[in-house]
């Protein structure tokens, strides 16, 4: 099956990068990596996390997650599913500290720090264009 490739705009791209990024120091793995193809356990994780946090976390719906990620929605639907039964599980589970449900978490707390970061950048930036003008 071949993949497309779409343009996304600039906004969603930051968002991509952030959640790579959050992934990947939860994950101790490369933000290339997760955005890559590899098939290896650890990177399929951390993906299905970036996945879940673009689709739950950023409110991005399926099909545009799966554009930005050039995956087809239906793998998207996967991944999310699988990081949600994940989840699921470990608040069943209260005493089983599941090393994935716990890098999930964290990858979520990082992706809230850097978007608190990214907006306090873009508000700067807007002021600086309104101080110019």
């Amino acid at each position: 099956m071949k993949s497309e490739t779409y343009e996304i705009s600039k906004k969603d791209e930051d968002c991509l990068k952030m959640a790579a990024q959050a992934v990947a120091q939860a994950f101790d793995v490369d933000a290339d990596e997760v955005l890559g193809r590899s098939r290896t356990w650890p990177l399929v994780f951390a993906r299905q996390t970036a996945y879940w946090l673009i689709n739950k976390g950023m409110g991005y719906s399926y099909s545009k997650t799966g554009r930005m990620f050039s995956r087809h929605h239906q793998g998207i639907m996967h991944g999310v599913g699988k990081v949600i039964d994940v989840l699921e599980l470990a608040d069943v589970n209260k005493n089983d500290n599941g090393s994935w449900a716990n890098q999930i978490k964290a990858s979520h707390k990082n992706l809230i720090r850097f978007y608190l970061v990214y907006t306090e950048v873009k508000q700067e930036e807007v002021k600086d264009v309104v101080e110019v003008a």
